[in-house]
C-alpha cells in the first residue's frame, strides 16, 4: 500500500462488498432461508443465555459487560489499536497514518449516525429476552442494571460500530490491525447476545451488512483519497506555520513517494 492511496474506483471491491451484503439480505428476506436464520437466532440466543442460568459469577460478569462503563472500556481498547497503528504502522509515513486514523474516527461517527438516525430509526423488533422462554434476565438476577432487553433491537448498535471500525481500520491500516480489531469486535458484541438484548441477525444482518454497504462508498471510491490528502496537506501547512511563528522557517515539505 502506498503512502497515500491513489485516487481510484475499486469496482471489484464494491461488487464483492455489495454482493455479500445482497446475499445476506436476500437470504434473510426469502422465506425458506429466513426459517434457517430464525432457527439460528433461537439456537444462539438460548445457547449463550444458558451460560448464565445457574452461575452467579457468570451472571455478574456478563451483567457488567452490558453496562455503559464496559462500552467505554471497549472504545478505549479499540482506540488503543488505532494509536498503535499511528505509532508503529509500517504501510505509510506517520502523517498519512495520522490522517487515516482521524478519518476512521470521523467516518465512524458520521456513518453510524446516518444509519441509526435515518436508515433504521423507526425499525421495531423485540429482543430475544422478550420473546423466548425460559430466559434468564440478568437485570433480575444481579444488583446491576444491565441492558438485557429492547423493543428496537435491530440493528445491533454495537455490531454496527465495531464492524464499521474494523472494516475502516482493515482498509487503512492493513490486515494485521484489521484482524486484531476483528477479534476485539467479536468479544464486544457477545455481551448483548448473552443477555438477550439482541438477536444474532441484529448483529449480522443489521450491523455487518450496514458496514458492508456504507464503508465501501468511502474506501472503494476517490472519497478516502481526497480526504486523506486534504488532511495531510492541512497538517503540513500547520507545521510550516508553526515553524515560521517559532522563528524556524520551514524549508519545504518533504514529498513521500
Amino acid at each position: 500500500m502506498t503512502s497515500t492511496n491513489e485516487a481510484y474506483w475499486n469496482l471489484r471491491g464494491l461488487m464483492i462488498s455489495y454482493g455479500i451484503a445482497a446475499l445476506l439480505v436476500l437470504s434473510y428476506l426469502w422465506a425458506p432461508t429466513r426459517m434457517l436464520w430464525d432457527g439460528l437466532d433461537r439456537h444462539i440466543a438460548l445457547g449463550l443465555n444458558s451460560m448464565v442460568q445457574t452461575s452467579y459469577t457468570e451472571q455478574m460478569f456478563w451483567a457488567f459487560a452490558n453496562l455503559r462503563i464496559f462500552d467505554y472500556i471497549a472504545a478505549f481498547i479499540l482506540l488503543g489499536v488505532l494509536i498503535a497503528y499511528v505509532m508503529r504502522g509500517q504501510n505509510a509515513p506517520r502523517d498519512v497514518r495520522i490522517a487515516r486514523s482521524i478519518l476512521v474516527c470521523v467516518l465512524l461517527l458520521v456513518l453510524v449516525a446516518i444509519t441509526r438516525e435515518f436508515l433504521f430509526k423507526d425499525v421495531s423488533r423485540d429482543s430475544p429476552s422478550l420473546v423466548l422462554e425460559p430466559f434468564t434476565m440478568l437485570s433480575e438476577h444481579t444488583p446491576l442494571n444491565p441492558k438485557d432487553h429492547s423493543t428496537q433491537s435491530f440493528p445491533g448498535d454495537h455490531a454496527t460500530v465495531v464492524a464499521t471500525f474494523t472494516f475502516l481500520l482493515w482498509f487503512f491500516a492493513g490486515r494485521r490491525y484489521g484482524l486484531v480489531s476483528a477479534v476485539f469486535a467479536t468479544f464486544f458484541v457477545l455481551p448483548r447476545l448473552v443477555s438477550g438484548a439482541h438477536w444474532f441477525t441484529d448483529a449480522i444482518i443489521g450491523g455487518v451488512v450496514t458496514a458492508l454497504v456504507v464503508v465501501p462508498l468511502v474506501v472503494y471510491t476517490p472519497v478516502q483519497d481526497i480526504l486523506t490528502r486534504g488532511l495531510v496537506s492541512g497538517m503540513h501547512r500547520l507545521k510550516g506555520r508553526s515553524g515560521a511563528e517559532s522563528g524556524h522557517p520551514s524549508h519545504g515539505l518533504r514529498r513521500h513517494d
